[in-house]
């Protein structure tokens, strides 16, 4: 086990209050690292005050679990572990400044070095959930059937279904160990890859619009009407990008998606060009195949700046 993780356990041995964060626009697995690692320290830490702050996923907190709401005094007096969040301005409660002190457990490539005091990250893992996962099962905490289907969420929505890269043994191990605790995988599949007639005729919309640059790199430019027609949110549809996936012949996609304040969403994805650099030249991060950023006051004009980047590196790799 990492030097960094054995450390972040000291301290959580030490602290009495102990706060969880994730990212903005949270996806599967920065819900699932952060709850999991929520009930994993809850169970085995039962003295200790413990909580998960964030939004989002609404559709699965019947099935799993739901965020906790606490005031600041809590965050004060607190160890802040923010969890698939590389930077803490990404973090969504920006409370997270409060606390005593901040560690960081994490899977993305570091773009700015960390703010925090201690900072576990493993590039090699698919998922945060993967690292949270490794850190239970070596320390040998107890691991609640909950816990282990927030951590295979994380892990199934990350790896695209085990499709994606760095997807490894080890991803395919702890996923077994998952199952021994006995995971209902369809259950939540039937959540999962079930969507509204809506999301649907937007994703056909999306499917529709998309053009193709010489060096065959894909990309579209969602505006606020283009979603807010069939009566959906930003934070409903910003994530669609790998719609534009899967075409034979094209190496990278990319979805731009405007919000209502103005600013808009860059999501890039490759079948295994480095896109991660292109996306920290505009601001973002993530990993080699899977990056984004977020860009403020941009016309549609200037994001082509962006896809030429990526028709360059695609005539590059050919």
């Amino acid at each position: 086990m990492d030097i960094a993780a054995k450390e972040i356990l000291k301290k959580i041995r030490k602290a009495e209050i102990i706060t969880i964060f994730g990212h903005i626009n949270p996806d599967g697995d920065c819900y699932g690292s952060g709850c999991a690692l929520r009930e994993i320290l809850r169970d085995n830490f039962k003295g200790k005050k413990i909580y998960t702050l964030g939004y989002g996923l609404e559709y699965l907190y019947d099935r799993l679990t739901t965020y906790d709401v606490i005031e600041d005094e809590v965050i004060k007096n607190s160890l802040a572990i923010v969890c698939d969040v590389s930077e803490l301005n990404r973090v969504s409660d920006q409370r997270v400044r409060l606390a005593k002190e901040i560690v960081k457990i994490d899977h993305h490539i570091e773009s700015v070095p960390f703010e925090g005091t201690v900072g576990w990250v493993d590039c090699e893992a698919i998922a945060c959930c993967q690292m949270i996962a490794e850190f239970a099962f070596y320390f040998n905490f107890k691991v609640s059937k909950l816990a282990a289907e927030l951590m295979y969420l994380g892990i199934v929505t990350d790896s695209g279904r085990f499709r994606y890269e760095p997807t490894n043994a080890v991803t395919h191990l702890v996923v077994s160990k998952l199952y021994e605790l006995g995971i209902d995988s369809k259950s939540l599949f039937d959540i999962l890859y079930q969507s509204d007639v809506n999301v649907v005729k937007y994703q056909a919309l999306l499917v529709s619009n998309f053009k193709v640059t010489k060096n065959h790199v894909i990309y579209c430019f969602a505006d606020q009407h283009d979603y807010e027609q069939f009566g959906l949110r930003f934070e409903d549809i910003s994530k669609n990008v790998n719609v534009l996936g899967g075409i034979r012949g094209c190496p990278l996609w990319l979805l731009c998606t405007k919000d209502p304040k103005g600013f808009i969403r860059v999501e890039f994805r490759s079948n295994g060009l480095d896109v991660q650099k292109i996306a920290k030249k505009y601001g973002g991060g993530g990993h080699k195949c899977a990056a984004g950023c977020r860009l403020d006051n941009w016309t549609w004009d200037q994001c082509m700046a962006i896809v030429d980047d990526l028709d360059r590196l695609a005539e590059e790799n050919k």
